[in-house]
């Protein structure tokens, strides 16, 4: 008796895990490739705007990389937030300023702290009509603006989800954390292209300054998370075809792995914690269905030390669990030159049930740090 149902509860939750999976992955075929060929009509006032906290070894290397974009220089301007750094990230953003002639760069220190309330303030400073976002420790390539503003201008949407890869993987460790990262983005991806956008990265974000001053009041009880909260704000408001991916390799951002585990599960708890501001019936079930469906195999692979015939049935849901996921992945792989990491994959998936299910649960019970401060869940 225990054991059918043990068996009917697994194949219930993962034929709906299947179901979720298999509308996002195919909403990444029918995502179309953007175009990164400047037009004259492409033309739109953009601000860039980065929130920083100590990034001293990193913010050089980005601003060199915006001023040499290959969109009109004279459209867009650079408004930099420092979210009160204690090193020396504003004096290297100052000698910039005067080292750079005939660009306009802006720094100013937030008055509030986090950083949505850094990206909050920097966008008030700012009179251009689209906004586009990053952090201070990417890497974006030059035709990364001309991009977005192509897509912008030819779409109509009002906001557009760019994706976002880890690079400089050294250990085995990292190059799984990016695997789980790449997954992530995939979904958010893959979610756009059925008209049912589920999250994207402020990493790689852009929207209509107008639409943002709209949200200020969604997701006002969270340090951060704007990205999600204004995505689901847009979908609200304007409707799933406001919404888009940019499928175009120069619109790709990288930023550096998280170092070790403790820097990676606080990442994932700052990220999980957000789930329960969710308001719009899609994201929730697409997160309670993946959080199910790994605590069940997270309880599986616990429970088999006191009940082997578990440990069975545990590797063939996770076998499933691989031909499953492994087309989405395995597609965005392909898509962002990452495809070294694909012979991690089928290991990655024994991996995930263990480190979601506690990443999931240590946000809900659990302050975590997030660079240098302390902030609530």
């Amino acid at each position: 008796m225990i054991v059918s149902s043990i068996i009917w509860i697994v194949f219930v939750v993962t034929i709906a895990y299947l179901i979720v999976i298999g509308m996002i992955s195919y909403g990444w075929l029918k995502l179309s490739a953007g175009s990164a060929i400047y037009e004259h009509n492409d033309e739109v006032l953009v601000s860039i705007v980065v929130a920083v906290r100590n990034e001293s070894t990193n913010i050089q290397k980005l601003i060199n990389q915006l001023i040499n974009q290959n969109y009109d220089p004279n459209l867009y301007d650079l408004i930099i937030v420092d979210d009160h750094s204690t090193d020396n990230t504003v004096e290297i953003v100052e000698q910039s300023i005067k080292d750079i002639s005939g660009k306009q760069i802006v720094v100013i220190s937030a008055k509030g702290e986090g950083k949505k309330s850094a990206l909050k303030e920097g966008i008030a400073k700012s009179s251009a009509k689209l906004i586009i976002t990053t952090d201070g420790d990417c890497s974006i390539k030059t035709g990364w603006i001309t991009s977005i503003v192509h897509q912008y201008n030819s779409s109509g949407q009002k906001i557009i989800l760019g994706p976002v890869v880890y690079e400089n993987e050294k250990s085995i460790i990292q190059k799984l954390f990016a695997l789980d990262f790449v997954s992530l983005v995939a979904a958010g991806a893959g979610s756009v292209g059925i008209g049912l956008p589920l999250m994207g990265n402020g990493a790689n974000l852009a929207f209509e300054r107008e639409v943002f001053l709209s949200n200020e009041k969604s997701g006002k009880k969270f340090t951060s998370g704007d990205d999600v909260f204004l995505i689901h704000h847009v979908v609200a408001k304007y409707g799933s075809q406001s919404v888009g991916f940019l499928l175009n390799e120069e619109a790709i951002v990288s930023t550096n792995a998280p170092i070790g585990i403790k820097e990676f599960l606080k990442q994932r708890m700052r990220w999980a914690s957000k789930a329960t501001g969710y308001q719009l019936a899609w994201p929730i079930i697409v997160s309670l269905t993946v959080f199910l469906f790994n605590t069940i195999l997270f309880l599986m692979l616990v429970g088999s030390l006191l009940y082997t015939w578990l440990l069975p049935i545990y590797i063939l849901i996770i076998i499933t669990k691989f031909f499953i996921d492994m087309p989405l992945v395995f597609r965005f792989l392909t898509f962002s030159s990452k495809a070294n990491l694909k012979p991690l994959f089928f290991f990655m998936e024994f991996v995930y049930p263990i480190y979601i299910v506690l990443a999931a649960f240590s946000s809900f019970a659990f302050k975590f740090e997030w660079k240098g401060r302390g902030e609530l869940k």
